[in-house]
C-alpha cells in the first residue's frame, strides 16, 4: 500500500472502469498519489528482517458470525474482497455479519487493530473509509462524512455530504476534495448526478461559500468517472458522457479553488485522460494509444500500456511504456526495448516509485510465476525472482507480496528490492483457503513501520517484532 504525501499537488484518476474497459489497480490502494514519481513507498524498511512474532485475529471473536469485508463499497459486478487501510501504526478493517442488517444488508463494524494484533476500538454504522495520506482517516457514517481517529475510533459530527459511488476523496494543501451526490438529487438517474465539495481537512467545514459546486454544469456526466486533478492553479475535474459507440467522451472542467465557481470547460475527446501537461487518449478495447500536447498528437502507438499504481500512464518526465518498449512522448522515439521478455501478453508494470519496471510471466520450465525487475532508466535487468500477478506492497528497500497458486498455497514473502533475494517468507495457506470457494483472495499485504498484515475472509494474520 504505497504512501502518498499529505501536501503538494495530488492527482487522482478515479475512472469509470466499466465504461472505459480499463484494467483496475488494486482497489484498496486506490488512494491519490502525487505527480512527483519519486516517493510512493512506505516507511517500513525493517521488514527485511524476519519477524519475531506472528499472530492471528479472527473476525468472529470480535463480531459473532463476522467476516472481514471491503472498506469501500463494492460494485454490483465486483467480488467483495476483504481489505483495510494503514493509518500510522494501526490497521483499520471492516467486519460484517451477513446474518444481520436491514433488508438483508450486512451489519458492519469498523475496527482498529494494532501491530501486535490488539483490537484498539470498535465503531458501528460506518460505510466506506479512505485515507488519502495514511495519517488521516475519513469514513461515511449515516448521512455524513466524518474524520475518524485511527487510534481511538472517535469522530466528530463531520459534513453532511454523500460521497459518490466509485470515487475517492483527494487531500491537497489542507483541503479534502470530494466528488459527492448533490442533496436532493435523483439517485436513480443515469448517469448518476454529481458535484464537487471542498472541505477543511480537519474540521470538514466547507471551504467553498456555496457548498458543493458544479452540479448544474456537470449534469449528464457519470459520477463514477470523475478524475480530480489538483496539479494546476484551479481544481480540474475530468468527466465522461456515454456515447452510442460505448466509448465515453471526456470533458475537462475548471473550478476556482477559492469559490468552487466553474470557470470553463474543454472537450478532451473519447477515452481521454488529462495527465498534465499531456492528454492521453486510449482507443476502444485499449488497442490504440495517443499522447497529445494541446491539439498536437505527439505519439501514436498500438498495444497494451504498462500498469501503474496511480492510474497515470505517463511519467512526469514524459515517458510511457507500451508492449515491451519505453517511449519518450516528447520525441516519439523509443528509449529502450526488451522484446526478449515478451510482448504485452506479459505483465508489465511500473513500481510505485517509477524507478523500476517489473515484468511478470509464467516460467514453463520452473512451473511458476517469475518477475524480472528492470532499471527504468536503462531497461537493464536488475534481478529475477518469485512473481505474482498482483503488484506487491513496496517499502524503500523491500517488496512484500503473496505468492499463490490460488488453490492450495499462499505464502507471504519479503524480497530485497536491490537483489531480489527472499529475506523471509511465511506460509498463510490457511488464510488464503478461507475465501477460496467464494473467489475471495486475501487483502494486502499492508505494511506500517512496525508490522505487516494480511486480511483473509475470516482471519487477519500479522507479523511484528522486526529487528533493526
Amino acid at each position: 500500500m504505497p504512501a502518498a504525501p499529505s501536501t503538494g499537488r495530488l492527482v487522482a484518476a478515479v475512472t469509470l472502469l466499466a465504461g472505459l474497459g480499463l484494467a483496475a489497480c488494486d482497489a484498496d490502494e486506490g488512494g491519490p498519489e502525487g505527480p512527483d514519481d519519486g516517493d510512493r513507498t512506505t516507511a517500513a524498511a525493517a521488514v527485511l528482517h524476519e519477524p519475531a512474532t506472528t499472530w492471528e485475529l479472527r473476525a468472529d471473536t470480535v463480531l459473532p458470525g463476522g467476516r472481514f469485508a471491503p472498506l469501500a463499497p463494492a460494485g454490483d459486478d465486483e467480488v467483495p474482497q476483504p481489505g483495510g487501510v494503514v493509518v500510522g501504526d494501526v490497521l483499520v478493517a471492516a467486519i460484517t455479519d451477513q446474518g444481520k442488517g436491514d433488508d438483508g444488508a450486512a451489519a458492519s463494524l469498523l475496527v482498529g487493530v494494532s501491530g501486535a494484533g490488539k483490537v484498539l476500538w470498535k465503531g458501528e454504522d460506518y460505510g466506506g473509509c479512505w485515507t488519502p495520506d495514511h495519517a488521516a482517516l475519513y469514513c461515511t457514517r449515516g448521512n455524513a462524512l466524518v474524520r475518524v481517529n485511527a487510534e481511538t475510533g472517535g469522530s466528530g459530527a463531520g459534513a453532511e455530504v454523500t460521497v459518490a459511488p466509485g470515487t475517492t476523496p483527494v487531500l491537497d494543501d489542507g483541503v479534502l476534495y470530494v466528488v459527492v451526490t448533490p442533496a436532493g438529487a435523483d439517485e436513480t438517474a443515469y448517469p448518476p448526478p454529481f458535484a464537487v465539495a471542498a472541505l477543511d481537512a480537519t474540521t470538514l467545514k466547507s471551504v467553498w461559500p456555496g457548498g458543493p459546486a458544479g452540479a448544474a454544469e456537470l449534469a449528464g456526466f457519470g459520477s463514477g468517472s470523475p478524475a480530480l486533478d489538483l496539479s494546476g492553479d484551479d481544481v480540474s475535474v475530468a468527466a465522461w458522457k456515454e456515447t452510442p459507440s460505448g466509448q465515453p467522451d471526456a470533458t475537462q472542467f475548471e473550478l476556482d479553488r477559492a469559490s468552487g465557481k466553474v470557470l470553463g470547460s474543454t472537450p478532451l475527446g473519447k477515452g481521454s485522460f488529462l495527465e498534465r501537461p499531456w492528454t492521453v487518449r486510449r482507443g476502444f478495447g485499449n488497442d490504440k494509444l495517443e499522447v497529445l500536447l494541446g491539439d498536437e498528437v505527439l505519439l501514436q502507438l498500438e498495444g497494451q500500456p504498462w500498469d501503474t499504481q496511480d492510474q497515470r500512464l505517463t511519467t512526469t518526465e514524459g515517458r510511457v511504456g507500451v508492449g515491451a518498449t519505453l517511449y519518450d512522448v516528447t520525441t516519439g522515439k523509443a528509449v529502450w526495448e526488451r522484446a526478449d521478455l515478451g510482448d504485452d501478453l506479459a505483465g508489465w508494470r511500473w513500481t510505485a516509485d517509477r524507478k523500476q519496471v517489473a515484468v511478470t510471466g509464467f516460467d514453463a520450465k520452473a512451473g511458476k510465476m517469475q518477475t524480472t525487475y528492470l532499471d527504468a532508466g536503462t531497461g537493464k535487468t536488475l534481478w529475477s525472482g518469485p512473481g505474482t500477478d498482483v503488484a506487491p506492497t513496496e517499502t524503500p528497500d523491500a517488496f512484500v507480496q503473496v505468492a499463490s497458486d490460488y488453490a492450495t498455497s499462499w505464502v507471504v514473502q519479503a524480497l530485497d528490492r536491490t537483489s531480489g533475494e527472499v529475506a523471509w517468507e511465511k506460509d498463510v495457506s490457511a488464510i488464503g483457503e478461507e475465501g477460496y470457494d467464494d473467489g475471495v483472495s486475501p487483502g494486502g499485504p499492508y505494511v506500517s513501520p512496525s508490522a505487516v498484515w494480511l486480511v483473509g475472509a475470516s482471519t487477519i494474520v500479522g507479523f511484528t517484532g522486526f529487528p533493526g
